[in-house]
């Protein structure tokens, strides 16, 4: 598939420059406005910083290999998390503190239209290896998708440098698990701590312990649960163990909304606090 073009690169490098000439004008601002405000004393630090938003630059698109895509309906996406290159988030879904999804060894570049980034979606392993090459012989790995009301919870790591990683609807991923080149499906849950090596798949509500090891190309069936390391199955669930499958992630829906005002002045606090306490426009105002 043919790579980014000449206007592609231009608007790339364009937009670059104008983003790092911001930052660095903002920078100035914020010492500036300190050093207006703040009383300095012989032997201070020459400027004192307050600024209360996070500069981590959490969608990374690349160049050669895509840009995230994320739902504009999605429940929460953390500030400090990562998005590399060619990773999709679905509606009501969540990526926690932390958390690193990187599809950055495929070939999907940006300005792709929307019909060749759905023919490489769908493409096998074996035709991105052939098709789908760079001019530098990279490429030709997978990209993150995840669908709807999924959560990723702080810490984890989910690559796709074999294969796309496909995480279905209302699954809950627990903190600090890996993913790599590896299927899950609809309605399951990998706990914490857990590994899912290339190749494997979790068929659909399935469990995965704490601390478990997938190995390569292994398969853990509908309603199994696996433990250990290397993972072996231990028993099927109940069906009440499958029902809260699904509640986990109905509840980290909620928490995630509650979360979508994190970057704001104040965090997810309410106005009224904020106005009171911070901001100093409360009734001290009014004497």
């Amino acid at each position: 598939m043919p790579g980014p073009t000449i206007l592609t690169r231009i608007r790339h490098s364009i937009g670059r420059a104008l983003r790092e000439t911001g930052q660095a004008i903002d920078r100035v601002g914020i010492r500036g406005s300190s050093q207006a405000h703040t009383s300095r004393k012989l032997g201070d630090d020459p400027y004192k910083f307050n600024d209360h938003l996070s500069r981590h630059r959490n969608k990374m698109p690349l160049l050669l290999r895509g840009s995230p895509k994320v739902d504009n309906n999605v429940a929460f996406i953390a500030p400090c998390s990562s998005l590399i290159g060619s990773v999709e988030i679905g509606e009501g879904s969540s990526v926690w503190y932390g958390a690193v999804l990187r599809a950055d060894r495929c070939n999907m570049g940006c300005g792709r239209t929307e019909e060749e980034y759905e023919q490489w979606k769908s493409m096998d392993k074996e035709d991105r290896e052939t098709l789908d090459k760079g001019y530098d012989d990279s490429g030709g790995a997978g990209g993150i998708f995840i669908g709807k009301e999924t959560n990723i919870q702080d810490g984890c790591i989910i690559t796709s440098n074999h294969d796309h990683t496909r995480i279905g609807d209302h699954v809950t991923v627990g903190h600090c698990a890996q993913i790599h080149s590896a299927i899950v499906e609809s309605n399951s849950l990998i706990g914490m701590g857990a590994i899912l090596n290339k190749g494997s798949k979790v068929e659909s509500m399935a469990f995965v312990a704490a601390g478990a090891v997938i190995g390569k190309n292994q398969v853990v069936k509908n309603g199994e649960l696996w433990v250990g390391n290397p993972a072996k199955k231990l028993r099927d669930l109940s069906k009440t163990e499958k029902e809260r499958l699904t509640y986990q992630a109905n509840e980290y829906v909620k928490l995630a909304t509650s979360q979508s005002g994190t970057m704001d002045l104040g965090g997810n606090m309410p106005d009224l606090v904020i106005d009171n306490s911070l901001l100093g426009t409360g009734n001290e105002n009014k004497e």
